[in-house]
């Protein structure tokens, strides 16, 4: 076997968490023209940027058992064939129903990259490397994160948001293809699924951990918390509280994904050389997530101008901790486990960005003078959930590696 054949399903594997997160976040920046375009209400445009995530949250349940089952090759292809379909439904969308199914679709679609290639790198790569490349690919997909900011803005002008995502489905098209064509499973001669466990039997043992529950609830606020600034709402808040145009708004955002990519493979390697517990590196970093979130409830106007591209930049690189819980729940399972370990968690973080997304969109739509005031209040949902959060992780957390499943 070529020594360059894991990296080589490493960068194709990439790529697609690239193509995946684009979808995740493009929302924030096109909402006024989905706004202006399908006629939405401020509840149905937070109700088009969650099903995204209800979907990928929902697509968790039976996908961990699936690619522990099946392995990653097979899932990854079919799912990423989907997500193309989604997108041409989407960028076809006439109206609300339309849109809607279009991003349940793309939700769907792409619940399986990360996950799929995190499978796929336990057969491929030694355990020492694993939040390493855990860290290093969330922070290559954030490249998408990027091109769904300033980049999309400007195609978006010239292409129009429709034009864009059908280009965006014949991308998925060929990725899709090329992972059938060049992923395997496993090197050859290793068994990629060994103990062939049962669809429900992860389930069991994940439900009956308390410290699954922990990392649980931190991955819903940490995410959400994330989602309601990158994926949706940091837009608005930008243009309404601070002031600015919708192409500067882009362009702050776009300091977000920088941190983001700069922290995440830093995050994973410290977790890595530490060998004790994730939440070494988890928690402080999650606290700071906390304290700049905080900023949205109103002293961000207050910050200078100049600063904000920073303000942005460590909010990114506080995100960057985030992955590390994929690790963290791993470690508590045998590798015929491990994708439905890691999807269990993962459940949660979709549904976390699905949950407070859509519930910030009432919140908004609920007070009656709207404006700056209704953005600001919105903020209260997730800085309030990621403090609890936080505190109960804190609590459960005991400062050590933990101990692996007989």
């Amino acid at each position: 076997m070529s020594k360059s054949r894991p990296w080589q399903i490493f960068a194709l594997l990439s790529l697609l968490y690239v193509i995946a997160y684009f979808y995740r976040v493009s929302a924030a920046v096109i909402a006024p023209d989905l706004t202006a375009d399908l006629s939405l209400s401020p509840a149905q445009l937070g109700n088009v940027s969650a099903a995204l995530f209800y979907a990928f949250a929902i697509a968790q349940l039976p996908l961990g058992p699936l690619l522990d089952r099946f392995g990653p090759r097979r899932i990854v292809t079919l799912f990423g064939l989907a997500t193309a379909g989604g997108a041409l439904l989407f960028a076809a969308a006439g109206g609300y129903a339309e849109a809607l199914w279009g991003r349940i679709l793309i939700g769907a679609g792409t619940s399986c990259v990360l996950m799929g290639s995190l499978k796929a790198y336990t057969a491929w790569f030694p355990p020492g490397r694993f939040a390493t490349l855990a860290g290093l690919q969330v922070a290559i997909g954030n490249a998408g994160n990027l091109l769904a900011t300033a980049p999309l803005a400007y195609m978006a002008a010239g292409l129009g948001w429709r034009g864009v995502f059908g280009v965006m489905a014949l991308l998925s098209t060929l990725a899709a293809l090329a992972v059938l064509a060049l992923v395997r499973d496993a090197p050859p001669g290793v068994s990629p699924q060994a103990g062939r466990p049962s669809l429900g039997s992860g389930w069991g043992e994940l439900v009956r951990r308390p410290g699954f529950w922990s990392l649980a609830l931190l991955a819903f606020f940490w995410y959400g918390t994330y989602m309601a600034v990158q994926g949706l709402w940091g837009g608005p808040y930008l243009v309404e509280v601070l002031g600015v145009d919708q192409a500067r708004a882009g362009e702050l955002l776009l300091f977000i994904p920088l941190g983001f990519i700069v922290g995440s493979p830093l995050a994973g390697r410290l977790s890595d050389r530490l060998g004790g517990s994730r939440q070494r590196v988890l928690l402080p970093g999650q606290l700071a997530l906390l304290l700049l979130a905080s900023l949205f409830l109103g002293p961000l106007a207050e910050i200078p101008r100049p600063l904000l591209p920073g303000v942005f930049f460590l909010f990114g690189l506080a995100v960057s901790t985030g992955p590390l819980l994929y690790a963290q729940v791993k470690e508590e399972f045998p590798p015929e486990l491990s994708a439905t370990a890691m999807t269990g968690v993962n459940f949660f973080v979709m549904l976390g960005a699905a949950v407070v997304q859509q519930g910030m969109g009432r919140m908004v739509a609920a007070e009656p003078q709207g404006g700056a005031e209704a953005q600001r209040h919105a903020f209260w949902l997730p800085v309030a959930g990621l403090a609890a959060a936080w505190i109960v992780g804190l609590s459960l957390s005991r400062w050590k590696k933990p101990t692996k499943m007989a």
